[in-house]
């Protein structure tokens, strides 16, 4: 089967917080980031998170100075799999990351993709 991301995907050591942007009277979920991408992330999640959910995620991770950093992204999400216990969870940014909207984020990101 051909993956059809747009984009390589790189591991990254950090949580995230998902809010759902049209519920207001959802809980934030907690969630730790498996891999990220320019234009979307996967994450790993307790709580099931529908296919087609427009979401808001605050990710935390530690810098390459060894500074807890954190950053926003939107997206939705776009699939959903059940891994025992857990789910794993595809999240599409609507706008690819970029230094106007994740400063943090996007910094961080091109330091440790420039390693390949």
């Amino acid at each position: 089967m051909k993956d059809k991301r747009e984009h390589r995907r790189y591991p990254i050591l950090a949580t995230a917080v998902i809010k759902a942007e049209n519920d207001r009277d959802a809980l934030p979920v907690e969630s730790l980031v498996a891999n990220i991408s320019r234009s979307g992330l996967g994450l790993y999640s307790y709580s099931r998170i529908e296919k087609g959910i427009s979401v808001s995620i605050e990710i935390t991770f530690v810098s390459l100075k060894g500074s807890k950093q954190k950053d926003t992204v939107d997206g939705e999400v776009v699939w959903l799999s059940k891994l025992g216990r857990l789910y794993y969870i595809g999240v599409a940014f609507y706008e690819e990351l970029n230094p106007a909207k994740q400063p943090v984020l996007y910094e961080h990101f091109w330091k440790v993709t420039r390693w390949d």
